[in-house]
Formats: C-alpha cells, sequence, structure tokens
C-alpha cells in the first residue's frame, strides 16, 4: 500500500478542516475522514477522494483527470471519485466537492453500531 504522499495529506488535512464534525481515521496504511461513522473522503497515495451520490460521482467522473478510487487495482470502490489535481489546486472547488460527499453522506443512515459478541 502506498504511503499518503505530503502534498495530498496536506490538501487532506485542509479540507478535513472545513469539514465541521469530521473525525479522521488511519484506513489502508492512509487516512479516511468520516462522518456518521462513514468515510466521506480520503488521502490514499497521492490521491484524494470522495463518496458522491450517483448525480454528483457522474458529473465528476466527466472533469478531466478524475477517476474511480481504486485502493487495489481493478477494485474500485463504487461511489468514490478521486478528485483531478486541477480541483485540488482551486481550494474554493475542492470545498465545494468536500461539501457535496458531507451531504450525501450525513443525508444517508449512519453506520450501526457493531453489536457485542457473547460468549
Amino acid at each position: 500500500m502506498p504511503k499518503p504522499d505530503p502534498k495530498a495529506l496536506d490538501t487532506f488535512n485542509a479540507l478535513v478542516k472545513a469539514a465541521p464534525g469530521a473525525t479522521v481515521k488511519p484506513m489502508f496504511g492512509n487516512f479516511g475522514a468520516f462522518t456518521k461513522g462513514k468515510m466521506f473522503m480520503g488521502v490514499f497515495g497521492e490521491a484524494v477522494f470522495v463518496k458522491l451520490s450517483p448525480q454528483d460521482h457522474a458529473a465528476a467522473m466527466a472533469l478531466p483527470g478524475a477517476g474511480p478510487f481504486e485502493p487495489m487495482k481493478g477494485r474500485a470502490m463504487k461511489e468514490y471519485v478521486v478528485l483531478p489535481p486541477s480541483v485540488l489546486a482551486d481550494k474554493k472547488r475542492a470545498k465545494a466537492w468536500v461539501e457535496k460527499s458531507l451531504a450525501y453522506v450525513r443525508a444517508g443512515p449512519g453506520k450501526k453500531a457493531a453489536k457485542a459478541s457473547a460468549k
């Protein structure tokens, strides 16, 4: 697994700071940002990715340089899009995509708490 690229990690951290109530957790040797117990964005190597509604996903995938988030080659996480460098370089545009991601994840149900195993 790739380690987070310092520039991508800086971008990720700046975007998380602008996301009220977000928590950051290690994931795949990188980091994910969570709300309601669900990941809405993350950093993986040089990629910063967001989880989007089907409509926003299609719009994001149409951006030049965007692509599916594939932590393992050929295994895309279907609702996630890697934001292109041109978006990440523009703080307003990047924040707008993060806000869409947050709204989508917050509108859905929260993650159910894991049941304690009975022994």
